[in-house]
């Protein structure tokens, strides 16, 4: 398979909560709504609702577009899981649980569709110890691979 695209998002978490939602929200449960704390990813109508290790603290996203199932990212990761979210307005933006969304919006180059994708973090430890005694910037990084069905 062939990598289309990277593009590059960094996102405020708060209480420990990031969401990735489609940017047309007239049709879906508006993020944090419904999110629990817990799994490390989960789905939502319209939504992925991932948990950080750290409570507060900016994060590094790589969102990467591929024409089909790309292979899976070499190296060590915390976290890796896969799921799927219609996208409708081909844009996804990144939500903290208080903050709103992030300023950078993610683009999908296919819209209305569902799209598959596997995330992965790493750097988690790291943020829990460095958001119990700040706001650590970059610390987790997330890298999401999108593909279409």
């Amino acid at each position: 398979m062939t990598l289309l695209e990277t593009q590059h998002v960094d996102a405020h978490v708060d209480f420990s909560g990031l969401g990735l939602q489609d940017a047309d929200d007239t049709w879906l449960s508006m993020f944090p709504d419904g999110f629990t704390q817990g799994p490390f990813l989960s789905e939502q109508p319209g939504r992925i609702d991932l948990t950080s290790a750290g409570h507060t603290q900016t994060v590094s996203v790589d969102a990467e577009i591929w024409d089909g199932p790309p292979t899976h990212l070499d190296g060590v990761w915390d976290e890796v899981a896969t799921a799927r979210i219609e996208c409708r307005s081909g844009e996804l933006r990144l939500w903290s649980m208080t903050g709103g969304p992030a300023i950078q919006t993610i683009s999908l180059p296919r819209a209305p569709a569902v799209w598959n994708v596997r995330i992965y973090c790493r750097g988690r430890a790291e943020a829990a110890r460095a958001s119990a005694v700040g706001v650590p910037q970059g610390v987790e990084q997330y890298v999401a691979q999108f593909w279409a069905e």
